[in-house]
């Protein structure tokens, strides 16, 4: 699209002309969560030039929206709509630079609990891959993938001689009963990512015994034998309730772990581990190192109490009884 007009266009038609391109990108699920965000952005600067929008417009906007109690999540969002607006902006010459990339987030933001597996649940994991569909979690714990994406993959995406699993896909199933196979968002979401040694074996095995062209295909056509389709949401989610039901991953009555705590779960043993913050991006298909380093500077805060607390409690029994 043409956006040059004879009058130069205001903040407005600049973040217009952003919406029709991005929305394109994304699912309609991503974009209902920017959508209020987006407006009230607009509604603050759109009748100014872009160029009077600075960074202390916006460091004064995320301000506002921490006080309303938006937590981090919520505000890095509002932040990255900022981001992209004026990345649209500047590749169409209405801006010569990004005010956004000397904008950090307040600090003291509210910040949603990531929860990893526990130790225990990680071994049930790991000793229940011949569990119906237990090969799933097991897969999901050693590459990181999201479950959209371990969903979408076909066996013409392992290539077990050189070891990688290529990620190009992932399953959208926000519209209709039927999965829709989507591209990656962004550029990251297009990576190779590691077999691990105690996965090669298990997955070489499933693949000799599949008669699907799908990696995990749908638990209905598996029972008839005749080679499976793409797994539906219904699909999914009863396969896994079966799974945690069975190996004992139940808290009450619903499971006690999901796909995305697998995933954070992968991020901490990666840290654990000594992984750099750069090879975890590269894995996990983060668009920015700071949504790894986000992570990571959570895990290393929660190392840092851990071991103050042992130093405590080591300097105690010097003290005189």
């Amino acid at each position: 699209m043409n956006i040059r007009e004879e009058k130069e266009p205001n903040f407005r038609e600049i973040a217009d002309y952003w919406e029709t391109q991005h929305r394109e990108e994304i699912t309609e699920r991503t974009w209902k969560n920017y959508e209020p965000h987006f407006k009230d952005i607009v509604s603050r600067h759109g009748d100014k030039q872009i160029s009077d929008v600075t960074a202390l417009d916006i460091i004064n906007h995320l301000t506002i929206a921490k006080a309303k109690g938006y937590s981090a999540t919520v505000v890095n969002s509002i932040r990255s709509i900022y981001r992209m607006i004026f990345d649209y902006a500047v590749a169409n010459e209405y801006a010569q630079y990004n005010p956004v990339t000397s904008v950090r987030l307040p600090k003291g933001l509210k910040r949603g609990k990531r929860i990893a597996p526990t130790d225990d649940q990680i071994k049930i994991i790991c000793a229940s891959t011949d569990a119906p569909f237990g090969l799933f979690p097991f897969f999901l714990l050693c590459t990181g993938l999201r479950k959209s994406e371990a969903l979408a993959l076909t066996w013409k995406d392992i290539d077990f001689e050189s070891r990688e699993i290529s990620i190009t896909k992932s399953l959208d199933y926000t519209i209709g009963a039927n999965p829709k196979v989507k591209s990656p968002k962004t550029d990251a979401g297009y990576r190779e990512v590691p077999i691990l040694d105690i996965l090669y074996p298990i997955l070489q095995k499933e693949k000799d015994q599949s008669k699907s062209e799908y990696v995990f295909p749908s638990t209905d056509s598996n029972r008839s034998g005749k080679g499976g389709s793409m797994m539906t949401l219904r699909g999914y989610e009863g396969a896994w309730l079966r799974y945690c039901t069975a190996v004992g991953l139940m808290d009450g009555d619903k499971p006690a772990i999901t796909a995305h705590n697998l995933r954070h779960g992968t991020a901490t043993l990666m840290f654990e581990l000594g992984v750099d913050e750069l090879t975890t991006q590269r894995i996990l298909g983060h668009s920015r190192i700071e949504i790894t380093r986000e992570i990571y500077t959570d895990l290393r805060t929660a190392q840092n109490k851990k071991s103050v607390k042992k130093f405590n409690a080591g300097m105690k029994k010097y003290m005189p009884k």
